[in-house]
């Protein structure tokens, strides 16, 4: 590939995973359910439909991306990559608790982590401030030191809204307002000497 040329990156978010109603999951390992299964596909199919092919595909360890992304590995004859620091943030105590649960243990940090996650660190969690660190430092190490100009990232939500945040040169205080569904697919352009450029966010099949 040409140094003129720009490195294009697809970002995609797991898709359902098999839990019941909403609660904090990063660290906890869980699968994706037959509909998650169903939205990955359906994504992937809407991706080489493109004519969009991947030289490179690299995801984070916990199972609702790497599965996917070991299936899509073979269906495509891609190199893959398991990027540890592209795991979820690990939550702690807020692991697996809903949200009326956490308004009884914590409400006031809960509140606080919702206005803005900077600085906050959930009991027996990891601080947003290092998870996002770790998240952008992988980032940064992955699209200089691995090859092929177009490639795919299966990782979280949170993960996902901390590189779109720091591609776009967004605070960290406001990455909430980035709305992110299961299985959301967005493009960014990386050329060497020109700003990154989202090409589009959350496309879904």
């Amino acid at each position: 590939m040409a140094e003129s040329e720009p490195i294009i990156i697809d970002l995609l978010r797991h898709g359902e995973v098999q839990a019941e109603g909403w609660a904090f999951r990063g660290s906890t390992d869980l699968p994706l359910s037959e509909q998650g299964w169903l939205q990955m596909r359906a994504v992937a199919d809407c991706l080489f439909a493109m004519d969009h092919n991947i030289d490179h595909i690299a995801s984070s360890p916990l199972q609702r991306c790497r599965l996917f992304a070991n299936e899509l590995n073979t269906d495509q004859a891609a190199s893959l990559t398991l990027l540890d620091d592209m795991r979820e943030m690990d939550f702690g105590d807020w692991e697996n608790k809903t949200f009326d649960e956490l308004e009884q243990l914590n409400g006031s940090l809960l509140k606080r982590f919702w206005h803005s996650p900077v600085g906050i660190q959930p009991p027996g969690g990891e601080a947003f401030d290092a998870f996002a660190e770790r998240v952008i430092a992988c980032w940064q190490n992955w699209v200089t030191t691995d090859a092929g100009g177009q490639r795919l990232l299966v990782a979280h939500g949170g993960v996902i809204r901390v590189l779109l945040a720091h591609i776009m040169d967004m605070p960290m205080h406001a990455l909430w307002r980035l709305h992110l569904p299961y299985a959301s697919w967005s493009r960014v352009s990386l050329c060497a000497g020109h700003q990154p450029r989202l090409l589009f966010m959350n496309r879904q099949a």
